[in-house]
């Protein structure tokens, strides 16, 4: 009888080990833990699009500040030769007047271009600088939840390992057959396979065992299984 109850305690232990298994996934802080982290990660790749956006501002301004460097270096020689004196030919300087003309109209939309890009990177600096705040308040959020999360993982391995150690122990007081037994059983019943038998019903399907169950039960060296569930039946009461 000692022996099924010492069965009786391995299986509620490794339902207990089994639940403290799930418990581990779904630990409140290192859910959060995850979840904030994600969210880190996503802040990042939004400040990373932020820097590539504005790189590529700046150099689309580079690029338009020198096509303003050439176009107006243009136009001073031009006006140079216009008002210089060196060009005498009527035709040639009304040429060189409508030139003029076409080249500060393409100076004018240089500059708006310019000013529109100077406008669109300053707001997306001012974005990528509020982001940089959250994502260093974020860093400090996100550091605290770790730190939690790891000291409630750290408990919850302790106790799963001393569940382990009583299973252990007990597993080592079983006879090799019996231990080998409860196994098959385990493996068939997919679960709960020992019944536990408190005022002649039985544990796990709660059906009532006739009366010469109790004493074939308390039989040294027998195994008594439920009729209903096919449980192996251990007296408890």
């Amino acid at each position: 009888m000692e022996q099924l109850k010492l069965l009786w305690q391995l299986q509620e232990l490794e339902q207990e080990i089994a639940r403290k298994e799930i418990e581990m996934q779904n630990i409140p802080s290192v859910s959060a833990y995850r979840v904030r982290k994600r969210e880190m990660a996503a802040l990042q790749d939004t400040l990373s699009c932020y820097a590539e956006k504005m790189e590529a501002a700046r150099k689309k301004m580079r690029r338009a500040e020198l096509d303003l460097h050439n176009i107006n270096g243009a136009i001073a020689d031009l006006n140079k030769k216009l008002y210089g004196g060196a060009v005498h030919n009527t035709r040639e300087l009304e040429g060189m007047e409508k030139k003029v003309l076409s080249m500060k109209t393409e100076q004018s939309a240089i500059e708006d271009n310019i000013l529109s890009i100077m406008e669109e990177l300053e707001k997306d600096e001012f974005k990528s600088s509020e982001l940089d705040r959250e994502t260093d308040m974020g860093q400090e959020r996100l550091q605290q939840v770790k730190i939690q999360a790891q000291k409630d993982m750290q408990l919850a391995r302790q106790e799963l390992e001393e569940l382990n150690r009583r299973r252990e122990g007990i597993t080592q007081r079983v006879e090799a057959p019996l231990l080998q037994k409860y196994r098959e059983l385990k493996a068939k019943m997919h679960g709960q396979c020992i019944s536990l038998v408190l005022n002649s019903f039985c544990g796990i399907c709660n059906v009532s065992l006739p009366s010469a169950f109790r004493a074939r039960i308390l039989t040294p060296g027998q195994l008594i299984f439920c009729e209903n569930c096919g449980s192996l039946l251990v007296l408890g009461d």
